[in-house]
């Protein structure tokens, strides 16, 4: 199994902004891609892809309840 590896750059305040959260995921070693978190939406930005992918909130919520696994909240 592959070993994962997240790391996050934070701007000076936890709350979002004008500043992005960046999110750099890597999978053994190697860079998969990196996530922006905005105010307005998601944007994700494959290591090997020049394009981002944009979802907006609202988007991205249908998303997670239609694709995501459910898990008990602790």
């Amino acid at each position: 199994m592959a070993a994962h590896i997240v790391k996050v750059k934070l701007p000076r305040r936890v709350e979002l902004l004008s500043k992005d959260l960046e999110v750099e995921v890597r999978s053994n070693g190697r860079l998969v891609g990196t996530l922006k978190i905005s105010k307005g939406s998601l944007d994700w930005r494959d290591a090997a892809d020049q394009y981002s992918r944009v979802l907006r909130w609202q988007k991205f919520a249908r998303l997670a309840l239609k694709e995501g696994q459910k898990k008990k909240r602790k």
